[in-house]
């Protein structure tokens, strides 16, 4: 007897504009896996349409109103939660727009060319039935992130006041690598925030995120907090007092001092950037003095690096399943048992800078012992 075969997945499109919402129709329907229930264009129209046809997943195109999408997405999340596929254009300003809207609760996004009508979509078919067979595995959560003002400027850690040193000083001191994937976005706009501005560590973020989007990425985290944020580039250093963003869909590996190397990635489907060579590589030369932050994500990717900071001596946390849009990412690290602590998303920030207290404290004690 053969298996049964599954139900197709239950799509909701919607968008400002009526020849896309018709475009990606005729994309999805193609695809047996899928099955398009209803079509909407006004935020009240999705709603109630969600309502009705009780989808499995909303794509929501980011049309020439980027407010649209972002306000459809938090009606969506404020009356029945969906796991939402948003597109929106390949540019610096579609990045941003795309970024709000996974704040306000999407938990995908595909990056389109501007002239992605049928022509355009038929070369992306494969990357958004991906993702929304992606999303469809997903519990959609609104993760609230700190908006700009909410933080004081210029926050300091008590416990970290007596390490501070200005950034880029010689030699390797603690250097934090944060790994994300689904639902990163909002739980990096509410951990990085938190960073003290004299952090005296560097902090590596990879977050799975198509190009040009991480430009963007790091101007609205660095918008919103006290301590320097920036997309990293071929040849900077990692620097106390820093947060670098691996650019999107590029590899970003350090040498021995910090230098920072990039490669693009060969194929749309593996994970990019790769948190698994970002962390080796800061494992290899860091040792002892590398963090590891397991976020949110779908997937295996960090777990390699996670074990390979801890067996270089380094600490490895995580997100808890409770606060995590998808558990993938932590639960393969714990799997690997090279976790040192699973901590909810509202207890990130505290125990990372503790643990960069620890580290400094006994470099401090090893160099008086010498």
């Amino acid at each position: 007897m053969s298996a049964p075969t599954a139900a197709p997945v239950r799509v909701l499109v919607a968008g400002d504009s009526r020849a896309m919402r018709d475009a990606l129709r005729r994309t999805l329907t193609a695809d047996s896996r899928l099955e398009v229930v209803g079509m909407a264009a006004a935020a009240d129209e999705v709603v109630r349409a969600v309502t009705r046809s009780l989808p499995d997943v909303i794509v929501i195109d980011v049309g020439m109103d980027a407010r649209y999408a972002i306000g459809t997405v938090g009606r969506v999340m404020a009356v029945h939660p969906i796991p939402v596929v948003v597109m929106s254009a390949n540019t610096p300003e579609g990045g941003e727009a795309a970024i709000r809207a996974m704040e306000a609760g999407a938990v995908e996004v595909v990056a389109k060319p501007s002239w992605s009508v049928d022509p355009g979509l038929a070369a992306l078919s494969s990357e958004i039935v991906r993702k929304i067979l992606a999303a469809s595995r997903v519990r959609p959560a609104r993760i609230v992130a700190a908006r700009p003002g909410e933080r004081p400027a210029g926050a300091r850690h008590p416990g970290l006041a007596a390490f501070a040193t200005p950034a880029g000083s010689d030699g390797w001191t603690p250097c934090v690598v944060i790994a994300a994937s689904t639902g990163g976005p909002a739980a990096l706009l509410g951990l990085i925030p938190e960073m003290p501005r004299e952090l005296p560590a560097a902090v590596l973020v990879v977050q799975h995120m198509p190009a040009p989007y991480t430009q963007a990425f790091a101007r609205m985290l660095g918008e919103r907090s006290s301590i320097t944020v920036r997309e990293a580039a071929a040849g900077d250093r990692l620097a106390r007092g820093v947060v670098s963003v691996c650019p999107g869909s590029q590899h970003l590996t350090v040498g021995p001092r910090g230098e920072v190397t990039l490669r693009p990635a060969q194929l749309p489907s593996e994970d990019a950037p790769s948190a698994d060579l970002a962390m080796i590589s800061v494992a290899e030369h860091a040792g002892p003095l590398a963090i590891g932050v397991v976020l949110t994500g779908m997937g295996r990717d960090a777990a390699l690096g996670a074990a390979a900071i801890r067996k270089s001596g380094g600490i490895v946390i995580a997100q808890d399943e409770a606060s995590s849009v998808v558990y993938g990412m932590p639960r393969a690290a714990a799997d690997m048992g090279c976790v040192d602590a699973m901590v909810p998303l509202s207890g990130l920030s505290e125990t990372m800078l503790a643990c960069v207290g620890d580290l400094l404290s006994h470099q401090l004690k090893v160099g008086h012992a010498s």
